[in-house]
């Protein structure tokens, strides 16, 4: 994924708020044997998960790599919502996802050229305040994992402490998620909350709705 140039930015302080109730809280359907364990480890700790992700937002980037599946293409977008501490712990909630048009293939992936100026312009041109706080991508087949360009692009521009990489293989029906550990990444856990969507929810594959992205200041 090409750095996008930056050439205005407004930090925004990482609120202090308690994350979704745990009533309201759920293990993703597709986790593995491993992943519930890390799942129900943290929810059996009584913290807060390292991301909370709306069903909603769960729903588009599910259809969206299972929209892609039967020709193995790679999908991607940004995940959009909060970055948040309770107790001293940190997390994000992710609330929306922003995509646009892609090049891609079984095994790489990238915003098209012409799409990318537009997708950041729809994202800064509304009236919402969201922080960036991940982006997510498909492995087709290929399980769950981040490459070595994926990590790089981790490093390069989701490097904050509340940063994660959500990849999803829907021909496995895996997803796990990411973050930067020391020179390599680690799985953390992750919950989705809110009312379950209908299997036919609508994944914004080449457009997004307007979105504010603003970073969250450390």
């Amino acid at each position: 994924m090409a750095r996008p140039r930056i050439i205005r930015e407004t930090k925004r302080p990482i609120s202090e708020q308690a994350p979704p109730h745990p009533k309201s809280v759920r293990p993703h359907q597709w986790l593995s044997r491993d992943s519930l364990s890390l799942y129900r480890e943290v929810a059996q700790s009584g913290r807060p998960f390292d991301m909370y992700i709306s069903s909603l937002a769960e729903a588009r980037i599910r259809v969206h790599a299972v929209k892609e599946a039967p020709l193995r293409l790679e999908v991607m977008g940004f995940m959009l919502g909060e970055a948040c501490t309770w107790h001293g712990h940190g997390y994000s909630i992710v609330k929306d996802i922003g995509t646009t048009k892609l090049k891609s293939s079984s095994s790489k992936v990238r915003f098209d050229p012409e799409a990318f100026p537009r997708l950041f312009h729809d994202l800064d041109d509304s009236g919402f305040d969201y922080v960036l706080v991940g982006w997510y991508h498909s492995h087709p087949g290929h399980t769950c994992f981040l490459s070595k360009t994926d990590l790089e692009t981790q490093r390069t521009i989701f490097n904050q402490p509340y940063h994660s990489a959500m990849v999803v293989d829907p021909v496995n029906k895996e997803v796990k998620t990411f973050r930067l550990a020391g020179k390599g990444y680690e799985e953390i856990a992750f919950a989705v909350f809110g009312p379950a969507q209908p299997g036919g929810a609508t994944a914004r594959g080449t457009r997004t709705r307007k979105l504010r992205v603003r970073p969250a200041e450390q």
